[in-house]
């Protein structure tokens, strides 16, 4: 096709939907986050640095000119958390399916956290979703058991020898996820994104979930609150029901739009 002087092919459609993909995967990873205000802000530094130029304010222009000219630096650093995470994303394979967690999972996992938050003990259940965790299981113990109220308790029990760190439970399998690995080290979270009276498992929550899209139960030692963290972000304080509700939408639910998905896959 050629408007003009302008040839438009088939390469040039290509061209377009492959940006589009991009700027449409971007958008996606970095909505509900911090990086939608760092985005906003860099727009800001983009239009003062226009409009210094427009009216001839040399020395506003220079400045940000320079920052501009490392502007591939600035934005690794200012955005390597959700570069990080989409990297890890990138190596999924959508038309993969899993056999997706069931109801007796979901209160396997609502009687364990309530367990422990009735005997006064600490807790962190990390579920494992699309993002694989496996580089993690080296900083902990790697095994394979039910996940059951009695086992996750004799974990985090404080006289158990893995009763500090994470427990993963991944997904698939016959009850559609088992425990895979215990006392397991997650990253923490950035300083200052949660507020001082939230303890080392709260931020390593939050941490795990702003690389990931795992779910992670967190059972607070000291206060017996019961929060979910995803996507970098930590729910408010969670009762059964609110729990059972939640792992159920983000569980179940997300399964089943998989499985739909990889049916309309040629």
């Amino acid at each position: 096709m050629r408007m003009g002087n302008w040839q438009f092919d088939v390469r040039d459609v290509v061209d377009i939907a492959l940006v589009a993909v991009v700027v449409y995967y971007v958008l996606r990873l970095v909505r509900g986050t911090r990086a939608v205000q760092m985005l906003i802000g860099l727009a800001m530094v983009a239009l003062v640095y226009e409009l210094a130029r427009f009216f001839g304010l040399l020395t506003v222009e220079w400045i940000f000119g320079h920052f501009f000219s490392v502007s591939i630096v600035v934005l690794v650093v200012l955005f390597q958390h959700e570069i990080r995470r989409g990297l890890m994303r990138m190596g999924v394979n959508p038309l993969t399916a899993s056999s997706g967690p069931n109801k007796e999972l979901i209160e396997a996992l609502v009687e364990s956290t309530f367990a422990l938050k009735h005997r006064g003990w600490g807790g962190l259940i990390v579920i494992e979703r699309e993002t694989g965790l496996k580089h993690l299981f080296e900083s902990g113990v790697e095994f394979s058991a039910p996940v059951r109220s009695d086992v996750i308790q004799a974990i985090f029990c404080p006289q158990a020898p893995m009763h500090d760190g994470a427990l993963i439970v991944h997904h698939g399998g016959e009850y559609g996820g088992h425990i895979a690995a215990a006392r397991v080290l997650l990253p923490l979270a950035r300083a200052g994104s949660l507020s001082s009276h939230f303890g080392t498992r709260h931020r390593a929550a939050l941490g795990l979930s702003e690389e990931s899209d795992a779910l992670i139960i967190v059972v607070s030692e000291e206060s017996g609150n019961v929060r979910l963290a995803e996507d970098g972000e930590l729910s408010e304080n969670l009762d059964h029901t609110e729990l059972r509700a939640r792992l159920t939408e983000k569980l179940m639910v997300h399964h089943q739009h998989l499985s739909k998905s990889n049916e309309v896959a040629p």
